[in-house]
């Protein structure tokens, strides 16, 4: 599902390949989202609030709460309502918990929550999936990088990368999360798992360990 399908066909995402774009908002009723999703048996959310170029009324504290609290709490109750969806992934953030593992004073912390409270946001979204019944698998990246993937990606369990200067890496490829995301609709031992991943020259971690990591709590910090 697409917000916009121009600028989705310009990007050459309805290239064939069975793929098939339909319009939908998150923010719109219950209903229409559940129109939307169909008969599908997996959701993939990676939605995101971002302000209008120019536009910095979306630096206002709440702003992002339309899109990345209640419109995936929408995807969520809409997946939950229909019954037939198995599975879903949640493309979040590192430092969405940040508040509660005392990185406010963190400089990456400060700069991301700026942007409308969008840490605050995902984790009370995230919460709201962990909550929800559904199998779930929650993957936040680093920073998203267009680059092509090259070199490996370190993958941990919540709250664990917190883009400090020790962190192995502070960004990650789009295409890597996309992989890690899609392997999560597959991997048995990716349900009820929070991942956290950055991109790395060498190494990393061997895909079969990718979520070889404990089960997160929907409360406090997970390395408390």
């Amino acid at each position: 599902g697409v917000r916009d399908l121009k600028k989705a066909q310009s990007l050459g995402l309805a290239t064939g390949g069975g793929v098939e774009l339909i319009q939908f908002d998150v923010t719109s009723d219950i209903e229409s989202i559940k129109a939307a999703i169909g008969d599908a048996d997996a959701v993939i959310c990676a939605t995101g609030f971002s302000p209008t170029a120019g536009n910095w009324g979306g630096l206002k504290p709440g702003s992002s709460v339309a899109v990345d609290k209640k419109g995936t709490e929408n995807l969520v109750e809409a997946s939950k309502s229909l019954g037939s969806v198995k599975h879903f992934v949640l493309v979040s953030s590192l430092l969405t918990n940040g508040k509660a593992c005392k990185q406010t004073d963190n400089p990456n912390f400060k700069v991301l929550e700026a942007f409308g409270g969008i840490l605050t946001s995902k984790r009370q979204a995230e919460v709201a999936l962990q909550n929800s019944g559904l199998d779930y698998t929650i993957v936040r990246p680093g920073g998203l990088s267009n680059e092509p993937a090259s070199g490996g990606i370190v993958v941990k369990g919540a709250d664990r990368l917190l883009a400090s200067e020790s962190d192995p890496g502070r960004e990650v490829s789009r295409d890597s999360v996309a992989e890690v995301t899609v392997e999560a609709l597959f991997a048995s031992k990716a349900n009820k798992k929070i991942v956290e991943m950055v991109g790395v020259k060498t190494g990393g971690t061997p895909k079969e360990s990718w979520f070889d990591v404990p089960v997160a709590p929907s409360f406090g910090c997970a390395t408390d």
